[in-house]
């Protein structure tokens, strides 16, 4: 006999009142960025920057061991404003399971925001992995969304010390070789998060409620970044 689940009456009240509570946070984390007025913004195009460099404003933390591979300024004539893009250039020897993360310490450390970066996975590497870092607030706190070309996936994630904990994926096609974007909308109840101007994420989470933004890259993926915004 196939079994039977069965609910009490205050069981199903709960439920309605979950299933409430989720579109209610849904709704709130989608109106951050619709209707909320910023009147501050910063943009870092890279284009003022010397070649082949790092600017002391980068602060570029490895973790899991192995090449830690460089990020430089570099010129890039498909870069969606040029001359030039931010690149993270692939490790000779890195451990897969290695991550990169480029805080930005002339950032604003904010609560409610929207921040976008334009990105371009270069094929190559065994992996494959972009990441636009909100709430940064050092080389073990923040929250990532994750763009994973190899296993075409899209993720929200939350860095804690010594772990990067994946909370909500979307399964997308995420092409290399080609230009894409990631935005996020961050506010006290979570994080909503486009890619090429998609909704694919929407989180609850409030772990952390301020801090700066950065890029974030895995193993040895090779990665080029234009175009990192804040509004706030």
């Amino acid at each position: 006999m196939p079994l039977k689940i069965t609910m009490t009456p205050r069981k199903k009240r709960y439920l309605v009142a979950t299933i409430f509570a989720i579109i209610a946070i849904s709704f709130a984390l989608y109106n951050v960025g619709v209707n909320y007025s910023y009147k501050k913004s910063n943009i870092w195009n890279f284009d003022g920057y010397q070649l082949n460099s790092l600017p002391d404003v980068f602060s570029p933390v490895s973790i899991g061991g192995g090449d830690e591979g460089k990020w430089i300024v570099k010129s890039d004539d498909s870069a969606p404003s040029k001359p030039n893009v931010l690149a993270k250039l692939s490790p000779a020897n890195s451990s897969a399971s290695a991550y990169h993360v480029l805080g930005i310490s002339d950032s604003p450390s904010v609560g409610n925001a929207r921040v976008s970066v334009e990105f371009k996975i270069i094929a190559g590497g065994t992996q494959a992995s972009a990441g636009l870092v909100v709430r940064l607030q050092d080389s073990e706190h923040y929250f990532i969304l994750m763009a994973d070309s190899v296993n075409n996936r899209f993720s929200f994630c939350r860095a804690e010390p010594g772990n990067i904990i994946c909370t909500q994926d979307k399964n997308v096609n995420i092409p290399t070789g080609q230009w894409h974007t990631i935005i996020a909308d961050v506010s006290a109840q979570g994080v909503a998060a486009y890619l090429d101007d998609k909704l694919l994420l929407q989180r609850y989470d409030q772990h952390y409620q301020y801090g700066q933004i950065g890029l974030w890259t895995k193993g040895d993926s090779q990665v080029y970044f234009d175009d990192l915004r804040i509004e706030y």
